[in-house]
């Protein structure tokens, strides 16, 4: 044992200061005289300490309540003796006795001593908190729990007890350690008189969200109370049960998956108690019950990423596949080479990574398998079954945690489905929940027959999108014309060569020739069969004979007749290429789109549709009907229509720009409707699709699917034109709002000054149309 005066926990003054405090040696006197023991050893044991006690000091009993002084080592010893076990090992107790306001140590163990030396330090507050005021307010709890129980006994947790860190020298691995204080040799003293205090007085004295501590402070001030005696305190090393907390505590943690998994492994590692053990943990999933995919590759796993650097992707598979159907647990030891479970032999892998020891364990949810624990290490660890026994306490924990990520994983293929794919997108999916909910509980009272409710959003505005690729179908056709005169000019080729060996085709040839002087300008669909199906009938028969002669030139020719009959190759060329053309510019729209509309979400939830023709076409609906808890205004509208110009500008401009560095390059046409009064929409159950219904709404349908065309009034010049964007209104307002956006535009340089205002030809049933149209 040793003394150590002057060792302190902490070092902030204002804790000094909270309350008078004497270490004092009388309350335990005072608690020994009402211990009845029945034990002769235990009773003998408290006399002695009584009397010496008693003793301290001769001729002045008062000085109980003085410091003991630097010859008091024996006396220590002996309250060290009575309140430790009699068994218990020196080097791993860590006991102390400090004043009744635990800041200052008066004697320690070498082992408490030890902790204290070595860096032990109060473990970081998550949350921001201020390291020295939650110290402060520990300290304040503390006291109060005194206070509470000695004045008016009952008991009032304020604050959960920190904890402290240390950072073992020999592992290197930060171990935890929760401190217990004995407050049975501490009495509380009233200075003045003592306030009338109920438990219910507590919980009134302030609204739930005030500090307890503000609370107390208030109707108990400090100044009121002192502390004699002294606290006992011991330290509990808590590492393995703090380790199982956090890998707890991350179960229901939403913050980054691979930070959240980084964090286990940390867990994982201190509960090992073993620096030289490693850790990897793996969830994983099968898509469409099939196939195993790597939820999240960010997330490390030892043995996919050994596939990987040996290019062994099929073992893995069917280790992974065998792994499912026989989940047990596989050990490897090169020291003896034992413990393959597994058909496949993997300690070839393991082996040239120089890994002395392996093990993986399977997580299982429901008997199934969601993810695995690897445990590695690459020199000889004794007692390695030990760890894994340590380890076994957190497999329940860890196969939740794979199992969140797989369902998380699911959620999000689940989510791209629907974004992407259905209807249901998350800003309208609330009504179809609470539709099914009713819709379940009338079929739970009538039993049979219960019929869905209408799903209709009323009050919503509608903003029309459309970027059009220009003159599509010309260039369409001008592909088809080019690749029927190649198709046609290849059959004339081989009928000549089959006419100079003698065949007689020439009606074959006379034939092609004659379609070639039909189509000299333009291709018909009528045409295109006819000439498909005679090439297809007529002139690949003609190669037979060639069969013996010719071998090598009747493949040639049976090649290129595959070609004209499944669509591909180079009897399809010039489509092809226009094809894979339009494909890549909807790609890269679409990319925009979609930024778009994550912008538009993040700015207020709508629902958004998007479907491809020429180009890319997008409906926008906005209405409070659709985010009832969300309050929407007159100025989110506005912030809809000015970020979907926006994005419309920047894809004309990036479209005008791609076309500058080709003369074969697509162009667009941007074009808006955006119409100032609000329709409903309405899903159409049998069809499993948004629409609209009603005169009123119907028109704004209508307008949309005819002004791709639509001319300006008293002229032939169509409104849609290459590197502008036009906007189609029928009031005023609507000219106003976008005349302002259009200038924000132009003062960033995205929109050019030559700003024109048009009337637009009547359409059927539709008058009054106006438009503004301004270029890139």
């Amino acid at each position: 044992m040793m003394r150590t005066p002057a060792f302190t926990f902490h070092t902030n003054p204002t804790i000094d200061r909270l309350i008078l405090s004497d270490f004092s040696f009388r309350p335990l006197e005072n608690y020994l005289k009402k211990i009845n023991s029945t034990s002769p050893v235990r009773t003998r044991m408290i006399d002695e300490l009584i009397k010496t006690l008693q003793e301290y000091l001769p001729g002045n009993r008062d000085s109980l309540s003085l410091l003991p002084g630097p010859d008091d080592q024996s006396l220590f010893d002996l309250i060290y003796l009575a309140l430790s076990p009699l068994f218990a090992c020196e080097r791993n107790c860590f006991f102390a006795i400090a004043s009744p306001l635990p800041g200052k140590i008066h004697y320690c163990t070498s082992a408490f001593n030890g902790l204290f030396k070595n860096g032990m330090a109060k473990a970081k507050i998550i949350g921001g908190i201020d390291p020295e005021l939650n110290l402060l307010n520990e300290y304040k709890s503390y006291i109060y729990r005194l206070i509470l129980s000695q004045c008016y006994h009952f008991s009032f947790q304020i604050l959960e007890p920190g904890h402290y860190t240390y950072t073992n020298p020999e592992t290197g691995l930060e171990e935890y350690y929760k401190v217990n204080i004995d407050t049975r040799f501490i009495e509380v003293a009233v200075t003045g008189e003592l306030p009338d205090v109920t438990m219910d007085s507590i919980i009134n004295a302030g609204p739930a969200r005030i500090d307890p501590l503000t609370i107390l402070e208030k109707i108990l001030p400090l100044h009121f109370f002192k502390l004699s005696g002294f606290a006992v305190i011991t330290l509990e090393n808590i590492t393995d049960a703090f380790a199982i907390d956090q890998i707890r505590n991350e179960l229901v943690n939403h913050e980054n998956e691979e930070h959240i998994y980084q964090r286990v492994i940390k867990s994982l590692t201190v509960l090992s108690g073993n620096n030289a053990v490693h850790f990897s943990l793996k969830p994983l999933a099968r898509l469409n019950n099939e196939t195993i995919v790597d939820i999240n590759p960010k997330i490390y796993s030892f043995m996919m990423d050994l596939a990987e650097q040996f290019e062994d992707e099929i073992m893995l598979q069917s280790l992974f596949s065998s792994y499912q159907e026989n989940p047990l647990t596989y050990y490897f030891s090169s020291a003896n080479n034992a413990g393959n479970n597994f058909e496949i032999p993997i300690h070839d892998l393991l082996e040239s990574k120089k890994v002395k020891v392996y093990a993986c364990l399977p997580l299982l949810f429901k008997q199934k398998v969601v993810g695995i624990l690897e445990i590695y290490a690459f020199k000889e660890v004794l007692f390695f079954e030990n760890i894994l026994a340590k380890i076994a306490v957190a497999l329940p924990l860890l196969s939740q945690l794979t199992k969140n990520s797989a369902d998380h994983f699911s959620d999000k293929i689940n989510d791209v489905v629907r974004r992407h794919f259905t209807v249901l997108q998350p800003s309208v999916l609330w009504k179809f929940h609470l539709a099914a909910w009713n819709y379940l509980q009338k079929e739970q009272e009538i039993k049979a027959g219960a019929a869905i409710e209408s799903i209709a959003f009323d009050g919503v505005f509608a903003i029309y999108g459309a970027i059009d690729i220009k003159d599509s179908t010309l260039k369409r056709n001008d592909a088809l014309l080019k690749d029927i005169h190649n198709m046609l000019d290849e059959s004339i080729r081989i009928s000549d060569k089959l006419i100079s060996a003698g065949y007689p085709v020439e009606m074959v040839r006379t034939i092609c020739v004659k379609f070639k002087s039909k189509c000299q300008h333009a291709v018909t669909l009528k045409d295109e069969i006819a000439i498909l199906n005679f090439l297809r009938l007529y002139l690949k028969p003609l190669f037979m004979p060639l069969t013996v002669e010719e071998p090598d030139y009747l493949a040639y020719a049976n090649a290129y007749l595959e070609q004209v009959g499944n669509g591909n190759g180079a009897s399809h060329a010039n489509r092809c290429v226009l094809e894979q053309k339009i494909a890549q510019l909807n790609v890269d729209i679409m990319g925009f789109m979609e930024k778009m509309i994550d912008d538009l979400q993040q700015l207020h939830p709508s629902y958004v549709k998007t479907f491809r023709t020429d180009g890319i076409e997008s409906d926008i609906y906005i209405g409070q009907s659709i985010t009832p808890r969300l309050k929407l205004d007159d100025g989110k509208i506005r912030a809809y229509r000015a970020l979907q110009l926006r994005y419309m500008a920047l894809i004309a401009k990036y479209t005008t720009q791609m076309s500058l560095l080709s003369t074969s390059a697509l162009t667009t046409t941007q074009l808006i409707f955006a119409p100032g009064t609000p329709i409903t929409i309405t899903f159409r159950n049998d069809e499993k699709r948004f629409d609209v219904e009603g005169a009123d709404n119907i028109n704004y349908e209508i307008i949309k699917k005819r002004i791709d065309k639509i001319c300006i009034k008293g002229k032939t010049e169509r409104l849609n034109q290459p590197g502008k964007i036009a906007i189609v209104y029928q009031d005023t307002d609507m000219k106003t709002e976008y005349l302002r956006l259009i200038s924000i535009l132009q003062d960033e340089g995205i929109l050019r000054e030559n700003v024109e205002v048009l009337q637009l030809e009547d359409l059927k049933d539709v008058f009054g149309l106006m438009a503004i149209r301004v270029g890139i």
